[in-house]
């Protein structure tokens, strides 16, 4: 137990310490709990979230709309690929490989009727060709492919009348040159001549290989050098198996009914009668049978077959007279029984 201090001095040293003791813990006491709290974590606070913004290229409805009204079918002697309309005048722009060295061709717009093409120009060195056609749509402004910057997102089109190639498909730029411009997109040949679109939906480039396209800018001193040519009417070239059109499929009854699915040849010339062959399913024999050749874009110059015959319920032969009119028919069969079968099967009356 400590001693009690008996005398004045004594007393006011112990007060002295202890003073001292109580100050000494009053500079203290707040220093420490400073450190205690810079040294203890301190909750980061959440950032804000911003939304992203849409890549440029991502086309509005209206936008995709408005383009696809300028985008159709080219077809040459054995393949089809893509045309776009470039101006009021009927000039649509394409791949030179669809068009050099073809005996005759034809375009298909967005309602499945067909047109007679007139070549105009080709620059077979950048692989670029450019046609004219009678026919209604909405041409396609052009952009400037040199704002474009990699990894930048664009739209491939296609004519929305295919229903074996998409209308529109997503394609990322991976590079661009003065020259060309390489995507990563999932591309067919049905593909190839068709519009590279960017932002606003204005075309920056046109698909000559699979994933590699033209500035359309490249385009530009052709299109200066061409116009005014009156160009080279072609002939219309033959539908080819594998274009395979939206709403124009083959139709037959729901169940047993007749159906129309082939024929060979797939064109005659109007000069001379020609026999083709008829291929489908359900064909009887009976007195109504024949084969009836429908305009498919005209209200004038249908006709009827001569001396249908059936070889058996898959097969007949018709003989298509000289002399009909020079445009694509689709071929309706009458049965034996008299049922109707209209097909899309498309045939040709070429000069």
């Amino acid at each position: 137990m400590g001693r009690i201090p008996k005398s004045r001095p004594e007393q006011v040293l112990t007060a002295f310490v202890v003073a001292l003791v109580l100050t000494g813990l009053a500079v203290l006491i707040p220093t420490a709990a400073q450190r205690l709290a810079a040294a203890r974590p301190t909750p980061t606070t959440a950032p804000t979230a911003t939304p992203t913004a849409p890549p440029a290229a991502v086309l509005l409805p209206d936008e995709l709309e408005r383009d696809l009204a300028g985008v159709m079918t080219i077809v040459n002697d054995h393949d089809f690929g893509t045309a776009f309309l470039i101006d009021a005048q009927g000039d649509f722009l394409t791949v030179a490989s669809l068009v050099s060295g073809s005996e005759s061709l034809r375009l298909i717009d967005n309602t499945g009727g067909t047109h007679s093409v007139r070549v105009i120009g080709i620059d077979a060195a950048l692989g670029l060709a450019q046609i004219r056609v009678t026919s209604d749509g909405t041409p396609i402004a052009f952009g400037d492919p040199t704002n474009l910057q990699r990894d930048d997102p664009v739209v491939l089109l296609a004519s929305p009348k295919l229903a074996n190639v998409r209308s529109s498909t997503p394609a990322v730029l991976t590079e661009r040159s003065t020259t060309q411009l390489s995507l990563r997109v999932d591309n067919l040949p049905g593909n190839l001549g068709g519009p590279v679109v960017g932002p606003g939906g204005k075309v920056v480039g046109i698909l000559t290989l699979s994933g590699k396209a033209l500035p359309i800018d490249r385009s530009l001193a052709d299109l200066a050098q061409w116009r005014g040519r009156s160009g080279t009417l072609m002939p219309l070239a033959p539908i080819p198996a594998n274009l395979v059109l939206r709403g124009s499929e083959t139709t037959s009854s729901p169940t047993t009914g007749p159906t129309v699915q082939a024929v060979s040849p797939t064109r005659a010339s109007a000069a001379q009668s020609t026999i083709i062959t008829v291929q489908g399913t359900g064909f009887v024999p009976g007195s109504a049978l024949r084969i009836r050749f429908v305009p498919l874009a005209s209200p004038t110059g249908a006709f009827d077959g001569l001396a249908a015959t059936l070889v058996n319920a898959s097969t007949l032969t018709v003989k298509v007279p000289a002399g009909r009119v020079v445009q694509d028919y689709v071929i309706q069969l009458i049965n034996g029984d008299g049922t109707v079968t209209s097909s899309r099967t498309a045939f040709t009356v070429t000069p």
